[in-house]
């Protein structure tokens, strides 16, 4: 008997300990070694670039996280139906269902992460929103698919139809497993693997679920993109396509003339161009420090007509420039964010912060800087993957993010992070 029997007759007997739960686990148990396997793939192909983020294991380490997480989100519509599906009764049902849902789910898998590399080539980041957008256009994108990439498709195929075939061999011992589970032992189980499941997918024991900017651990976008897989990424990129408003559609039309002429554009190819010219040159650049305060509004603020609770903001006036007729783009920390390092107006879409396109290659002032020989850094109080800033400032010039889990030993933590004092 070879070796790979040997070994697919050990894990089937594995899995059959958990009774109609077992091509769950198989599911589980190959997914991880199917993904880790590609991840582990794609950072020897990208080694350098890994290598100098000097998170080799954290990436790996994490990017088992996040294929625990996929793998129990794939699982939670089978499991939401067991109670009813996996009795004794039902129980022949349930078998086939579960089959054709774990090899499609295994398949698909595999599909993605073999077109991995190619998107990768094109567009240096792991499958995300464009896979899923230009899906609108099937006769440009198979037609340009076809040209220029006969070989990857081929590959793809292949590796696809290789995948369906040793998916259905590997779930094939499950069509002849008895039902030995009554639906008392059934009904006792269900809720702690249910509670399991949803534990893995949080993936966190915090106030907020785990998410691709908890991810985003080093500069490097396309890396930070390797700690995830792609099915994650793209169901991740669809779920934010869905919750994304086309902001453009409520506002009133006016041909483009008459805007460049309203708002005195000097260059129609880039209206918003300005020229400021400095009024004192320096020998050497200053440091620039920016606070963002949360919730700081001129209620606070005495010469705002406010509470003299900021006296150290009230010394700072008279040291610069103080602007009295400022007003909020909008009730978030969101909001200020993209107003203040990205000088990007509020929209009736999600903030830019969140949404997908401008995780990388977005324009914000520590971009600028840094092209100018700034240290760039971001530091917060909170956890830094909250509103998905760390993902948006890694991927957009921030060298550095410090963050809650930094500080040693703080006066005190709040849901929103250490004190202001720490």
């Amino acid at each position: 008997m070879s070796l790979i029997k040997k070994l697919h007759q050990s894990l089937w007997q594995i899995c059959t300990k958990f009774g109609p739960f077992a091509p769950l686990i198989a599911m589980l148990i190959i997914g991880l070694v199917v993904l880790s396997a590609s991840r582990f793939g794609l950072v020897i192909w990208k080694f350098e670039r890994v290598v100098s983020t000097d998170k080799l294991a954290e990436i790996l380490l994490q990017g088992v996280r996040v294929d625990i997480m996929q793998l129990g989100l794939i699982a939670l519509i089978p499991l939401l139906l067991a109670p009813i599906l996996a009795l004794p009764q039902l129980f022949k049902i349930w078998q086939k269902f579960t089959y054709v849902w774990v090899v499609i789910a295994l398949v698909l898998l595999v599909f993605l992460e073999v077109a991995t590399p190619g998107f990768i080539n094109e567009y240096d980041v792991r499958p995300n929103r464009i896979f899923v957008e230009y899906l609108k256009y099937p006769n440009e994108v198979f037609s340009m698919l076809w040209r220029g990439f006969k070989l990857e498709i081929f590959a793809t195929l292949l590796v696809s139809g290789l995948a369906i075939w040793l998916a259905h061999n590997y779930m094939k011992p499950w069509l002849t497993l008895q039902s030995r589970w009554s639906a008392t032992k059934l009904l006792i189980v269900w809720p702690l693997i249910f509670i399991i499941t949803a534990l893995g997918i949080r993936s966190s024991l915090g106030h907020r679920p785990a998410n691709p900017a908890m991810f985003a651990i080093t500069a490097d976008s396309m890396v930070n993109s390797l700690v995830l897989n792609s099915a994650y990424s793209v169901i991740y990129a669809s779920y934010n396509l869905m919750q994304e408003s086309k902001s453009s559609d409520i506002y009133g039309k006016m041909p483009r003339e008459k805007i460049f002429s309203l708002t005195g554009a000097k260059d129609s190819d880039i209206p918003t161009l300005t020229t400021l010219t400095p009024s004192q040159k320096r020998d050497k650049p200053l440091n620039l420090v920016i606070i963002l305060q949360e919730s700081l509004g001129a209620t606070f603020v005495e010469s705002l007509g406010g509470t003299p609770v900021t006296p150290n903001i009230e010394r700072l006036k008279a040291q610069g420039i103080w602007f009295e007729q400022l007003y909020a783009t909008g009730t978030r920390s969101v909001r200020g964010i993209e107003a203040v390092t990205a000088g990007f107006a509020p929209t009736p879409a999600d903030s830019t912060v969140k949404l997908s396109k401008s995780q990388k290659n977005f324009f914000t002032l520590a971009a600028l800087l840094e092209q100018r020989g700034y240290h760039t850094e971001f530091i917060y109080g909170g956890e830094s993957h909250f509103d998905n800033m760390r993902s948006f400032f890694t991927g957009n010039g921030f060298n550095h993010i410090v963050e809650q889990k930094d500080y040693k030993n703080p006066v005190f933590v709040s849901s929103w992070g250490v004190s202001d004092e720490d």
